[in-house]
């Protein structure tokens, strides 16, 4: 018995459409039949597109496709609300890369997920560390009751380096770029949404970030509507790799994820203990993480069943990272308005 593939399209081969693109290029379940791109004369130089159908500059000639059934949208965050807004229209099932709107307004974001809804279509937005091994085995045992009711939840989320001012000034800042992730983790792993943010934030490691009214270095603590805490802890730059970590305590216990290494040997003798340094780049970091969310989003479509991180989902970390904003700038906790 043949396997079913769902026929989609790519939209947007940037740094993270082309890895997409390379690990969509290698699923059995999918078939690519159309791609676009604005430099797409210039991506046959740099990937393997040969034998698609349709290869274009304007995704709105794959809206018209009527064998596309989902496309995966891996544009700049700027453009997200309105690819999803069009999609709908043209009832196509929708993988989105996160957030779900950098510009638009919270009633701009509800009105884009009225449509969706409407249309009777999948939204998925990619929230990626819901589908890290580590994380989901953290989100499932929590789930089950292991450790009881999470009474604190820290994410540490630290970058090898500063990434490029260019990328820096289109993505909306730490706070929208990074801090989104990480509330979207709070939320998955406490099973409660956020009440309340109060921010803390510094220029401890590049001073030129000043110039994009933007910082380095970042806490943020958090109430949930169940009563429990929250901390995460940023920064731009650790010099030992990409440091991500999770943790979650409650009466009966803990549950606590570590880095991701090359290695897991350690070397111990009467001086030193040694290890490998944590994975150096996020790309390596969530490969894995990357795969999976695209995979489950697949069977969703072709088995009809609920998505993992919905539009909703994705909403409720815009409300929270609008409310960090405020936070940092009046320097005062401040309500999430859903």
């Amino acid at each position: 018995m043949t396997e079913k593939k769902l026929k989609i399209a790519v939209v947007g081969l940037g740094t993270n459409g082309s890895m997409h693109f390379k690990q969509l290029q290698h699923m059995d379940s999918v078939e690519i039949i159309a791609v676009a791109d604005p430099l797409i004369e210039s991506r046959k130089e740099t990937l393997n597109l040969s034998g698609i159908p349709l290869l274009t500059k304007d995704y709105h000639d794959i809206l018209v496709n009527d064998e596309v059934a989902a496309i995966f949208f891996f544009t700049p965050s700027s453009q997200h609300l309105q690819n999803i807004a069009d999609a709908a229209k043209a009832h196509k099932n929708i993988f989105c890369e996160k957030p779900l709107s950098k510009d638009g307004s919270i009633a701009e974001c509800k009105a884009t997920l009225e449509k969706v809804k409407e249309a009777g279509i999948k939204l998925q937005i990619g929230f990626n560390r819901r589908f890290d091994p580590q994380f989901k085995q953290i989100h499932e045992r929590v789930k089950n009751g292991e450790i009881g009711t999470p009474q604190i939840v820290k994410v540490v989320a630290r970058d090898p380096f500063v990434i490029p001012y260019d990328f820096i000034k289109n993505s909306g800042g730490l706070i929208q770029d990074f801090t989104a992730h990480d509330f979207d983790m709070l939320r998955y792993q406490a099973g409660s949404d956020i009440d309340e943010v109060f921010i803390e934030s510094s220029i401890l490691i590049d001073p030129k970030l000043a110039e994009f009214d933007d910082v380095d270095t970042l806490t943020a603590s958090v109430k949930f509507k169940n009563g429990a805490l929250g901390l995460i802890d940023e920064s731009r730059k650790a010099v030992y790799g990409y440091d991500q970590r999770v943790e979650v305590f409650g009466p009966k216990g803990m549950l606590k994820a570590e880095n991701v290494s090359k290695s897991t040997v350690e070397y111990y003798n009467e001086q030193n203990v040694a290890l490998k340094k944590p994975l150096d780049y996020y790309l390596n970091r969530f490969e894995e993480a990357y795969l999976e969310e695209k995979s489950l989003f697949i069977k969703s479509v072709l088995e009809d069943l609920p998505v993992i991180c919905t539009g909703e989902d994705a909403l409720k970390a815009m409300c929270c990272s609008n409310a960090a904003l405020e936070s940092q700038k009046i320097g005062r906790p401040v309500k999430i308005q859903y």
